[in-house]
């Protein structure tokens, strides 16, 4: 039961994480005052976000396949 518990919060987690990226990488430009590094560190926090979107989800899958 607990096993099925934890599988449903990685996923919700895992939605969550997802979500956040996409704001994030739907809302950067490259607008005045937009700092070259910034751009860039913006595209990967939303990189990193969706990698951990995925290791979230793949860990939910494999626990509610046992």
């Amino acid at each position: 039961m607990s096993e099925d518990i934890q599988s449903y919060i990685f996923l919700v987690i895992g939605s969550v994480c997802l979500l956040i990226a996409s704001l994030f990488a739907g809302n950067v430009e490259w607008v005045l005052g937009t700092t070259e590094s910034s751009y860039y560190e913006t595209l990967a926090i939303a990189f990193i976000l969706i990698l951990i979107a995925g290791i979230f989800w793949v860990s939910a899958a494999r626990n509610l396949k046992k």
